[in-house]
């Protein structure tokens, strides 16, 4: 019981709005694919932290038809930026990424199943 209450604490406080933020991105084509990056401090760009290039995000896929066999893979990535390429440390895989200048927008090699007909290279808008 004080391991699931201690465990339940720690959730909650990770999870605090006051020490962490997020920024929402949705695919602009389809616009059913959003990716959610999670930092520290407000004034950090998605995709870069404190320490320059290293963070996560979370990635919220649509329902996948039923003929696909794959699972959906929604979840949360552990990534670095490495030039114009995005390494997901899960995976040891590169895709390409690139912020936009303005910072409103960033294309991002497709690095999940393809539901139905999105292009290689994704191109996600700040919500």
């Amino acid at each position: 019981m004080r391991l699931a209450l201690l465990l339940a604490l720690t959730s909650l406080m990770a999870c605090s709005k006051s020490d962490q933020y997020e920024d929402r991105w949705i695919e602009t084509s389809q616009r059913q694919e959003v990716i959610v990056f999670k930092h520290e401090e407000k004034s950090t760009l998605p995709g870069t932290t404190a320490t320059g290039t290293e963070g996560s995000f979370y990635f919220q896929s649509r329902k996948l038809p039923d003929y696909v066999s794959r699972a959906n893979e929604s979840g949360i990535y552990y990534y670095t930026i490495e030039g114009d390429s995005l390494l997901l440390k899960t995976r040891q895989q590169k895709f390409y990424f690139k912020m936009a200048v303005d910072k409103k927008s960033f294309t991002i090699g497709r690095f999940f199943v393809d539901p139905g007909g999105l292009p290689q290279d994704l191109i996600f808008e700040k919500q």
